[in-house]
């Protein structure tokens, strides 16, 4: 067992770098492997395909950066203190998971990964043991448990319908409705599909800050990897599955951005980004599923901005660490700057990489059955803009709380923002450096129009910030909690007065029968009523013993059959006698019974 505190020298002393050295293989495999690479072991569980499609290098290779940058945070910041070998184990065990799930090509693989990566997230949650973190903790792991029941029961009925564990899309073209909707339901907790969301918000804020930097930009992602690889992503129209998801992606994309606006913490502004930007990849992969002629430009596309929102995610939430924790003063600045260049890319200001993976969206945009889809995105990337400024801002007058260890992280947050900068240039073309500007512009002009207000009236808006505090549907639904029970308990008075009486009855028979023990409970058994029918008891047993064994009925009959002949020992012996009884000596045979007629 890891110690609790690292040593100093020794081989407990290089265990720190066990999350640093973790992610490595994994980024040079997506580096290195060809695409199309598979290996079979039939020997593990029902048969395991390890494979690397285009879909999941794209996937292994940004979450394997983000494991990496967040492996080298948790490395330097946690060296030394409390409970560090019990975070690098759970850290190592949810990043096997997560990127055992994205190489497993078969169904086992996809949900043994899944499980492992969910429960040992609840461990990086509760780390530090605050009451808040405990009750983060316990929603979200009965939402995980939930989510993974589904899934697990949606997978069991895809290998039960289309025959294999290692299915094609042709093949998941013969799924019924339940294993689709089951589907959605697993995976729709992990996505953070609202109503299903309700851990994001509490979890984000209660958990350490690389553990909320990859449930938001690695754990979250492989919900829409999973629909990807089980749904007939291209080989079928799914109309009202399709309609149904992106009608859901609407919802949560605009459900979450008023809500994120009125927060304080830095953390939980950006978990309700991570929701809306959810809702924008499940909108358009519904519009894939129903229309399936934009499957290989919508999978390409969703995955890129999957990837773009999954390193900027990342980098916000760890540039959120070092912005409490680094020392003030030359530093300080040069935080607020990175955080501000990483909340630009987010939103899709030109020249960055948010830009370009708006742009990648909008064949499926403008190609989908829902001609308004692109006018919700564009209505959703003003308020986008609003939360990022209000993020900005938030940042902005935020204290730091200066801590050891804060270097290392530091330079490995630098290389993450240069990684996301060279993105546009890499990946896109001169065309979508520019492309959708102008809601950008919009919502930034309006957030600047707000901070000039707030700046002159500091009360202005101090009414609605914490109005809805986070985990809302679960506080929003408290009062009709309250309702309900006390509805129940005036319906079910009756009932429960009844109940108090039959139990007060039967306490009060109790009491009288067992209430006054004698003070020798042997006298009462030697008086002669007691003692008598006892010993009467005990004889009539007896008697019923002997006369049961006996049989009395034999001597009436003797040996004759129901028939009236001798059985078939008398007749073979010549005697009237029953078989088995012997005839004493000097007793005279009885006669045979004479034969009838």
């Amino acid at each position: 067992m890891a110690s609790e505190h690292d040593g100093a020298n020794g081989a407990g002393g290089l265990r720190w770098t066990l999350p640093v050295l973790g992610p490595v293989p994994a980024l040079l495999a997506a580096l290195m492997v060809p695409v199309g690479s598979q290996l079979d072991l039939p020997w593990l569980f029902l048969g395991t395909a390890l494979g690397l499609d285009t879909t999941a290098r794209v996937y292994l290779l940004f979450t394997a950066i983000l494991w990496l940058a967040a492996g080298l945070y948790t490395a330097f910041a946690f060296r030394g203190t409390a409970h560090a070998g019990r975070f690098r184990t759970l850290f190592l065990l949810a990043m096997a998971g997560n990127l055992w799930l994205i190489v497993g090509q078969d169904l086992f693989s996809f949900y043994a990964g899944f499980a492992i990566m969910g429960l040992a997230a609840y461990g990086l949650v509760i780390h530090d043991g605050s009451p808040a973190a405990l009750r983060a903790g316990k929603v979200y792991l009965v939402m995980a448990l939930f989510g993974e029941v589904s899934l697990f029961a949606a997978l069991v009925l895809v290998a039960q319908q289309t025959g294999t564990t290692l299915p094609t899309p042709a093949d998941l073209t013969q799924l019924g409705g339940l294993p689709i909707a089951l589907l959605l339901l697993g995976l729709g907790v992990k996505a953070g599909l609202v109503p299903l969301h309700l851990w994001l918000p509490l979890a984000h804020p209660a958990a350490p800050i690389p553990a909320s930097a990859l449930l938001s930009g690695a754990m979250i992602k492989v919900a829409i990897l999973g629909w990807l690889r089980f749904l007939p992503v291209g080989a079928i129209a799914l109309p009202d599955w399709g309609g149904l998801l992106a009608a859901g992606g609407v919802l949560t994309l605009f459900y979450a951005l008023p809500i994120g606006l009125v927060q304080a913490d830095p953390k939980v502004i950006l978990a309700y980004s991570s929701i809306s930007k959810m809702g924008l990849l499940m909108l358009c992969l519904g519009l894939v599923l129903m229309a399936p002629a934009l499957a290989p430009v919508g999978v390409a596309a969703i995955s890129l901005y999957a990837a773009q929102h999954a390193l900027v995610k990342g980098g916000l939430f760890l540039g959120v660490g070092l912005r409490k924790q680094a020392a003030p003063a030359l530093v300080q600045p040069v935080i607020l700057a990175g955080l501000i260049l990483l909340a630009l890319a987010l939103a899709g200001a030109p020249l960055t990489s948010g830009a370009v993976a708006k742009d990648a969206l909008k064949p499926i945009l403008s190609g989908a059955e829902w001609p308004w889809a692109a006018a919700a995105v564009v209505v959703a990337s003003v308020g986008t803009s609003l939360l990022m400024a209000r993020f900005i801002w938030v940042c902005a007058h935020t204290r730091a709380h200066a801590k050891p260890g804060a270097l290392w992280p530091g330079l490995t947050w630098a290389l993450l923002i240069v990684l996301v900068l060279l993105f546009p240039f890499v990946l896109g073309t001169p065309a979508s450096w520019f492309s959708g500007w102008r809601p950008i512009a919009l919502g930034f002009g309006f957030a600047g129009l707000i901070a000039i207000g707030a700046w002159h009236s500091p009360d202005w808006l101090r009414p609605v910030i914490g109005l809805i505090p986070p985990g809302d549907l679960m506080v929003l639904a408290r009062p009709g909690g309250r309702l309900l029970v006390a509805a129940g308990q005036r319906l079910w008075q009756p009932l429960a007065n009844a109940r108090a009486r039959v139990a007060k009855t039967a306490t009060c028979g109790f009491e009288t029968v067992f209430a006054r023990a004698e003070a020798d409970p042997e006298r009462g058994l030697r008086h002669w009523p007691v003692a008598g029918g006892i010993w009467l008891g005990v004889i009539l047993l007896l008697l019923l013993a002997l006369l049961g064994q006996s049989r009395p009925w034999q001597g009436i009959t003797g040996g004759w059959a129901e028939d009236g002949t001798l059985s078939e020992h008398q007749e073979e012996t010549g005697s009237s006698e029953p078989a088995g009884r012997e005839t004493e000596p000097g007793s005279k045979p009885r006669p045979s019974r004479p034969e009838a007629g």
